[in-house]
């Protein structure tokens, strides 16, 4: 149970950092796009999915496990049952398809270590992202199949980010 937390940990803090630059066609520019998403990924959220090298977390763990975003860093809260309450930042780029995420866990067995990812805000309240272990090629698809190593989160909004 424990490692599943760890590797659901890491699977989010890796899943969100990559770099901003002009959209040459006209429309909006990448670092405007960027900072719609961040304000979208913003909240306290819920995991409802969480797929593991294939395995399905238990609905016990999706239940607990909640994590906080702030435009470009996250954290999960003692009581989400991560236990070493990690944190990190992310960057997004929503002009590649699909949306990339890297993250960087800020400490446990991971600190400073880059997570490559994909995501998608599939509405106001919900998102999901698949990312690799870390040092791994960004995943190209929503999936995580056996010996993959790959995480896929499903996530729901239940919340504003709280105040501090």
């Amino acid at each position: 149970m424990i490692k599943v937390i760890s590797i659901l940990s890491i699977g989010v803090v890796a899943a969100i950092t990559a770099g901003c630059a002009n959209n040459p066609l006209g429309g909006l520019t990448a670092q405007s796009a960027a900072a719609k998403d961040y304000e979208e990924l913003s909240g306290t959220w819920q995991l409802t999915r969480g797929v593991v090298n294939g395995r399905p977390a238990p609905a016990s763990q999706l239940r607990k496990t909640i994590l906080i975003t702030d435009h470009n860093t996250f954290r999960f809260p003692k009581a989400s049952g991560v236990g070493t309450h990690p944190a990190g930042t992310f960057t997004v780029n929503p002009n590649a398809r699909p949306k990339q995420v890297d993250s960087t866990a800020a400490g446990g067995p991971h600190a400073g270590q880059l997570t490559r990812g994909i995501y998608e805000i599939l509405d106001a309240n919900h998102w999901r992202a698949c990312w690799a272990p870390p040092g791994s090629p960004r995943p190209t698809d929503f999936q995580s199949p056996p010996g993959s190593g790959r995480i896929l989160q499903d996530w729901k909004k239940i919340g504003p980010v709280p105040s501090h």
